[in-house]
């Protein structure tokens, strides 16, 4: 059975990397990696008829995507789900923002968990799971072992509910370490359209579409 099928419902959640200017743009999917998926998919297959659908939110952690997973998860009723989510849990160790704190990595997996067995619950038939990406390109080392600890629950979430993982935090660093001349982010954290395009074929490729 392919990953993706014809009919499907792909809905894609996160935070702003995944966001990316969504309510601004006409299709609704905004200027990022969900944007250019949605545009190659119809390219390599061309007899494949879906819709995506993107309903990331700039500044969520875990716990910001549980509080409106009915609305904006199940009641879409998406056959698809790809989550990528985890660096603003991370983030607001430096400090809160709008009343939110840090999450450690206990509460990210319960709610990570939930996230899923909610989702599944309501018809998810495909899981992908994408590892959260690089705070202030890993040049924090703090920060990059909250995030690589992150990564490894995505990991052991998606092999044990037999998902698709996306290795995106993977990438990211080995780009910053292959091609340290191209601007992959903007400010560490948030991608340039290279760091979109990056991400998007890696998505493609995890999912074998590529």
């Amino acid at each position: 059975m392919n990953n993706i099928q014809n009919g499907d419902r792909i809905l894609f959640q996160g935070d702003s990397i995944t966001d990316c200017g969504r309510r601004e743009t006409a299709d609704g999917l905004g200027e990022g990696y969900v944007s250019v998926v949605a545009g190659l998919i119809p390219l390599l297959q061309p007899d494949l008829n879906i819709t995506i659908l993107n309903r990331g939110v700039g500044g969520d952690r875990s716990a910001e995507l549980l509080a409106r997973w009915e609305e904006d998860c199940i009641d879409l009723r998406p056959t698809v789900l790809s989550i990528m989510v985890g660096v603003n849990d991370v983030w607001r160790i430096a400090g809160e923002w709008n009343g939110q704190k840090y999450i450690g990595p206990d509460e990210y997996r319960t709610n990570c968990t939930a996230l899923i067995d909610q989702a599944l619950e309501g018809g998810v038939r495909q899981l992908i799971l994408c590892s959260p990406t690089t705070i202030e390109n890993a040049t924090n080392e703090r920060m990059a072992t909250l995030l690589a600890e992150r990564g490894q629950i995505v990991r052991e979430l998606a092999a044990k509910y037999r998902a698709i993982y996306v290795p995106t935090a993977e990438l990211q660093l080995d780009l910053l370490h292959r091609r340290p001349d191209i601007m992959w982010t903007y400010d560490g954290c948030h991608p340039t359209m290279a760091g979109h395009a990056a991400m998007a074929h890696c998505w493609l490729k995890a999912v074998s579409l590529l």
